[in-house]
């Protein structure tokens, strides 16, 4: 446990980096038909950066020693990845290589998802 925690505040930094506004808007530009077709309403910047924030502030939890307080749909949503949660842009999964700095920032949130995952899930439901 100690050193997911130690993993966990050595990622927090990495966290705050700008987020890619300038990719995010080319995926929603280049795939402007993918997205029209899509059921109900979709805004694919603030479903990424609602993801993002949802795991920055389970860190802040953890961190902070409130593991107690972390809200039930704020854990839950940390057992899929982004393209799990949203499945309706599965579609773009295989694609986000071509843009950098969204990859790059998909790539950084998902490394301290899986460690608050295992963490939190080994701490709230210990094994026997």
């Amino acid at each position: 446990m100690d050193d997911i925690l130690k993993q966990l505040t050595e990622i927090e930094d990495e966290l705050k980096k700008p987020f890619p506004t300038r990719d995010i808007n080319k995926i929603c530009e280049e795939f402007r038909t993918e997205f029209l077709n899509l059921s109900g309403e979709v805004d694919f910047y603030e479903d990424f950066r609602y993801y993002c924030v949802n795991i920055a502030g389970t860190l802040s939890y953890v961190l902070a020693g409130n593991i107690n307080e972390i809200p039930q749909g704020q854990f839950d949503m940390l057992f899929k990845s982004f393209f799990e949660y949203y499945d309706q842009y599965e579609f773009l999964e295989e694609r986000i290589a071509n843009y950098n700095l969204f990859f790059q920032e998909y790539k950084t949130f998902e490394q301290p998802r899986k460690l608050l995952l295992q963490l939190l899930t080994n701490n709230l439901f210990p094994l026997d």
